[in-house]
């Protein structure tokens, strides 16, 4: 029983590593857009003759663009799919980025190994997850409950999420959409790859490859010189050296689909996220600390249980 415990309580504490890293390579994550690589008649001054053909931009300079319009959305319903070699999970939810990351989020593990261990904490091959302004929460169930006195949270702090991925304590609340396409950005080689059909909608899709040593490099291209560093540190502690970042745009300059490669300490790792309803309501709350427990207190559980 002790060693079952412990098992399902490590799994548990990797899973939401697993899913704040998704999150925030961002993360994020969460997601990224894309869109047409000219700018249309909006970005050609009023006194030009109506015949006179669209200002062409830049990739990057329109992906600036799109920055704006998501970051004006606020949020959006969210269909993830995420692989770290053997590990697979999809997550279906709403998320809201107006004032750091908050939502919920449920990831479906059952088609991994990890499934199985999980439901020994949730009481089901899922992960129900509430993200809230001090952190990322996840509901328990089955023996977990009963072994925590009745509470049916799992708190991952800031602080929880910054040592599991190497990042800041800030990772959580700057996680949302717009810095994958910053993160895009900052490649300096974003390429506009063609019109595509995604989830029903026509898009452009954008490409560029992140590369850990040309991150230094990429300050005032859409991040700042902490974020880059940030960056630099996630992918570095999670041993990639190189990270491909793809983002399909819709013509209202919101990103549909966001996807992100590479391989990891862990083996390959790849990203999808389908985005849709932009403008959502998102109304997260916290849970009541009384039903709540700490990873940190979980995580010392584990090792007694050990």
């Amino acid at each position: 029983m002790a060693g079952t415990r412990n098992t399902a309580l490590a799994v548990v504490l990797a899973a939401l590593a697993l899913t704040a890293t998704a999150c925030n390579s961002d993360d994020g994550k969460s997601a990224a857009p894309a869109a047409p690589g000219s700018a249309a008649a909006a970005n050609t001054p009023s006194t030009a003759p109506t015949s006179a053909a669209p200002v062409k931009v830049s990739p990057a300079a329109y992906l600036e663009q799109v920055t704006q319009k998501v970051s004006a959305a606020k949020s959006a319903k969210v269909d993830e799919a995420i692989t770290i070699g053997p590990i697979a999970m999809k997550g279906t939810g709403a998320m809201s980025w107006a004032d750091g990351l908050q939502g919920e989020l449920t990831m479906d593990l059952s088609g991994s190994p990890m499934g199985q261990a999980l439901a020994k904490i949730t009481g089901s091959d899922s992960a129900p997850y509430r993200f809230a302004k001090d952190g990322m929460y996840l509901r328990l169930g089955g023996e977990a409950v009963d072994a925590l006195g009745g509470r049916h949270w799992m708190h991952y702090s800031q602080a929880d999420q910054a040592k599991a991925t190497g990042g800041s304590s800030d990772q959580l609340k700057d996680a949302d959409p717009v810095e994958g396409v910053r993160a895009l950005i900052a490649t300096g080689k974003v390429t506009e790859v063609g019109q595509e059909t995604v989830a029903g909608k026509a898009t452009t899709h954008y490409s560029g490859v992140l590369d850990l040593n040309d991150i230094t490099a990429a300050a005032g291209k859409g991040m700042t010189q902490q974020q880059l560093d940030q960056l630099k540190e996630k992918l570095r502690t999670a041993g990639i050296s190189k990270e491909t970042i793809d983002v399909w745009v819709d013509a209202d300059q919101l990103v549909v689909q966001r996807t992100e490669t590479g391989d990891t300490k862990a083996g390959a790792f790849k990203a999808s996220v389908l985005y849709s309803d932009y403008g959502v309501a998102v109304d997260t709350t916290a849970p009541d600390p009384s039903d709540t427990v700490e990873a940190s207190e979980l995580q010392k559980l584990a090792g007694t249980a050990g």
